[in-house]
């Protein structure tokens, strides 16, 4: 029976749309350069989950954003100093939206289980994207508190001891495979991908599957 369920913050709860692609348009206008925006940020997601993977002692997520934009601007030969204009890009953070449905299914499940975020950010931006939206959730883990990233074991393990619950009452929702379906399930979690494109299963499949929150209190009532 699942006792308690765990949402992934961005890209599940609330949307990132565009904000980070406009961000490296606007690091790239600073110097003329006419790189396609959307090339720069698909590069600087890959050193920046490069820097997570490789860390061998804690630092914040705003410190990973400095480095990759480092790494950025060695790779394209761009002269900017980038712990001054990284500030384009961690301005997105915090001014993000909420899905629609969000704010209605957390209080939906708040009615029956424990409701949680876990989620790969600083604790500051993500209290004011939750407070912007009107969610209010039982815990809130980040990366920051605990000290870990996803998909270390760490980082499940320390919200299960928090919890006080076995990892198969714990449910973790979110639309990540790496982090929000592979890193939980090795933890013996239960999983929930939020697949809102549409894309093919993988193997190993998620205990469950959904094209939107909407599908997630059935899950619980099918648990019972």
């Amino acid at each position: 029976m699942i006792k308690a369920v765990v949402f992934d913050a961005y890209g599940t709860l609330i949307s990132t749309g565009t904000g980070s692609v406009d961000a490296a348009r606007k690091i790239l206008d600073l110097h003329g350069s006419a790189i396609p925006a959307k090339d720069f940020y698909a590069d600087w997601k890959k050193y920046h989950r490069a820097h997570m993977d490789g860390l061998t002692h804690f630092v914040t997520e705003e410190t990973i954003f400095r480095w990759d934009l480092e790494r950025l601007y060695e790779q394209y030969g761009l002269p900017g100093n980038a712990a001054e204009d990284v500030h384009l890009m961690l301005d997105t953070l915090g001014n993000r939206t909420a899905f629609p449905e969000s704010r209605e299914v957390v209080e939906r499940l708040k009615r029956s289980v424990t409701v949680c975020i876990g989620s790969t950010t600083d604790t500051e931006p993500l209290m004011r994207d939750l407070e912007r939206a009107g969610i209010a959730v039982d815990h809130i883990f980040t990366s920051e508190g605990l000290r870990a990233y996803k998909p270390q074991k760490a980082f499940y393990e320390t919200i299960l001891a928090a919890l006080d619950l076995p990892p198969e009452a714990v449910l973790f929702v979110g639309d990540s495979l790496t982090d929000d379906v592979f890193g939980p399930a090795r933890a013996g979690m239960k999983t929930c991908w939020v697949n809102r494109k549409g894309q093919e299963m993988p193997a190993p499949p998620p205990n469950y599957a959904v094209a939107d929150l909407t599908g997630v209190p059935a899950i619980l009532e099918d648990s019972v």
